[in-house]
């Protein structure tokens, strides 16, 4: 299997929309219906694609998501479905969010000896704390159960808000159990325009190929993980359209990812 940047791969739609939704507040709440499909090239071998789809309900103070998503990538293919949730409260110039995902599914690869089939499963439970509407500190665990792979990856990261613009986020996750074996260090950058957003970053460290959505079927060390990706999203009346593009690199194996998502927004309540 293959997937998008760490932060993004699992529940990618889901977990992103939920996130700027809840960062924008409740003058942006709305029930979203979010379309999004994918290709990638992978070196030595052929490459794949896949799509998603979920829907978001958001209420006075937080929102619910349940959603699916479909992959393949040379021999491998891969399904599951998703529940997202947040809580958000606002407390002055202190906003604090709660949130969990479940992934549940299952896939199978093409081996030498015949198909072989894995579960699928990733469960997470976050939270974060905004002050002064600009500083922003977030916490999150997240346990892996993918065929062979299981473990807990632990997450810190520390966000700035500069100039009600400009967002600059650094997080640290290292697995604390299990056979994940994962170290990852992540910089990132988002800047908020009146129609364009514009996001880039960089990971680097180590990963299970099962963190990232590689499938290997071996054990071992954990590879040397590099990743780059640089994205924009463009909002219309009702919708808004996102493009994003992944380079990843573990231990000299290369894949090429380009992501499109489209957000539909069916409630304007706040707008």
């Amino acid at each position: 299997m293959t997937g998008q940047p760490p932060h993004a791969r699992i529940g990618l739609a889901g977990a992103v929309a939920t996130i700027m939704l809840l960062a924008a507040g409740v003058a942006r709440a709305d029930d979203q219906l979010i379309l999004s499909g994918n290709g990638a090239t992978l070196s030595g071998a052929t490459g794949g694609g896949g799509g998603s789809l979920n829907f978001l309900h958001s209420m006075t103070h937080g929102v619910i998501g349940v959603g699916g998503e479909y992959q393949k990538l040379a021999t491998s293919r891969w399904a599951f479905g998703s529940l997202t949730g947040a809580l958000l409260e606002n407390s002055g110039d202190t906003k604090w969010t709660v949130s969990g995902e479940l992934h549940r599914g299952a896939g199978d690869t093409d081996e030498f000896a015949g198909t072989h089939h894995y579960s699928y499963g990733v469960y997470a439970l976050g939270g974060s704390a905004t002050f002064d509407n600009r500083l922003t500190l977030q916490l999150e665990t997240r346990q892996f159960d993918i065929d062979t792979t299981h473990g807990n990856l632990p997450k810190v990261g520390l966000g700035m808000l500069w100039a009600r613009s400009w967002l600059t986020t650094v997080s640290y996750a290292n697995s604390v159990s299990g056979n994940l074996g994962t170290e990852l260090i992540t910089l990132r950058l988002d800047r908020y325009g009146r129609l364009v957003d514009f996001t880039a970053g960089a990971a680097g460290g180590h990963a299970a190929p099962a963190v990232v959505d590689i499938h290997t079927g071996a054990l071992g060390p954990a590879p040397r993980y590099r990743e780059g990706y640089m994205g924009f999203t463009h909002r219309f009346s009702r919708a808004d359209l996102a493009l994003l593009g992944d380079y990843l690199d573990l231990s000299g194996t290369h894949r090429i990812t380009v992501t499109l998502t489209v957000t539909v927004h069916l409630d304007r309540r706040g707008a």
